[in-house]
């Protein structure tokens, strides 16, 4: 087996190792879960690494291409809301008033913060394209979030819109402009140990996905049946929100790697995010975490089957406008062909 081939699997590996580690020992998750800085400064490492790696110009470019932009925006915040209430409904117990809730907390979240731009990268597509994406998407969050949970289930959601945009600006923005300063001094200098740095996103993705399950193992352990209605609900979205984005990408003529971001981008849900939102405003809702892991784990375990198949569709495809120091190693220690 290949080194790309090893890297993929030990992130799989890690991913299923972590599920028993975190329904059976899920206090260290839950600390992390309670501790207000752990989960931003998590990102905001992700994402700083991120904008090391991505080329300024083609940010710039990027951020005006409306045509793929537009269906991961719609996804997010229109298809997959819609889809997620039909189907909460169809599968919520009789009499359950927090099966709905809980499903609908999950779908009105933004594009994942950082999985999704991963996985761009590991698979050959767009980064540029799926950080601009991830940016407004999570920008947006503010205000089109609380309206979803509002029209669907009721819920008065208020954030305190300073304290968001302050937390955006310190744990999105501010990263991704270190990240491409850096860039500019010291990108070859450290170009040899990339795959080392690159490491430092899979860690953390697995140290969401431990957090995740452990915040939601109560739930998970002590009741099978409502597990599998939660699963088979959100199996049944994901596959959707992945058939719309392909089929969408094919009707706009999109190149691969621009495909590539708006499918990994339009159809994976935020975790930190989901479960701030529980935590704060929905603790009665005794489910409230398990939609949100589950989701996380299947978009994770999909999405890593995938890429050997994007990275095929993206070879030699597109973003050629990059210098060659500007392609840098995968996600999983792979060099990317960009």
């Amino acid at each position: 087996m290949n080194r790309d081939g090893l890297g993929r699997y030990w992130f799989l590996a890690g991913l299923i190792v972590l599920i028993p580690i975190g329904l059976l020992a899920p206090e260290f998750g839950i600390s992390i879960k309670q501790n207000k800085w752990a989960v931003p400064v998590c990102v905001g490492a992700m994402l700083g690494i991120a904008g090391f790696t991505m080329d300024t110009s083609m940010l710039v470019k990027q951020s005006i291409n409306i045509r793929a932009i537009a269906p991961v925006i719609f996804c997010t915040y229109i298809l997959s809301p819609i889809v997620a209430y039909g189907l909460a409904h169809l599968f919520t117990p009789k009499g359950d008033v927090h099966f709905v809730t809980a499903m609908m907390i999950m779908a009105a979240q933004a594009s994942s913060l950082a999985s999704a731009i991963a996985l761009t990268m590991m698979a050959g597509g767009n980064r540029e394209l799926a950080l601009i994406c991830t940016l407004i998407s999570n920008s947006t969050t503010v205000v089109l979030t609380p309206y979803i949970l509002r029209i669907s289930v009721d819920a008065n959601v208020e954030f305190q819109v300073y304290e968001m945009i302050s937390k955006m600006f310190l744990v999105v923005l501010i990263p991704v402009i270190i990240g491409q300063i850096l860039r500019k001094f010291i990108w070859e200098k450290v170009e040899s140990v990339m795959p080392a740095i690159k490491l430092i996103p899979q860690m953390i993705i697995l140290l969401f996905v431990y957090t995740g399950f452990a915040s939601g193992a109560g739930q998970l352990m002590t009741d099978g049946s409502l597990v599998i209605r939660f699963s088979a609900a959100c199996i049944l979205l994901h596959l959707i929100l992945l058939v719309f984005t392909v089929i969408i990408s094919n009707l706009l003529k999109l190149e691969w790697p621009e495909k590539t971001a708006v499918i990994f981008c339009g159809s994976q849900k935020t975790l930190p995010n989901g479960i701030y939102i529980w935590n704060n405003f929905f603790q009665s809702n005794p489910y409230g975490a398990v939609p949100l892991v589950l989701y996380h784990l299947f978009q994770l375990v999909l999405a890593i089957l995938l890429v050997p198949k994007f990275e095929k569709f993206n070879g030699g495809d597109g973003n050629d406008e990059e210098s060659e120091h500007s392609a840098p190693v995968g996600c999983l220690g792979s060099v990317e062909g960009k």
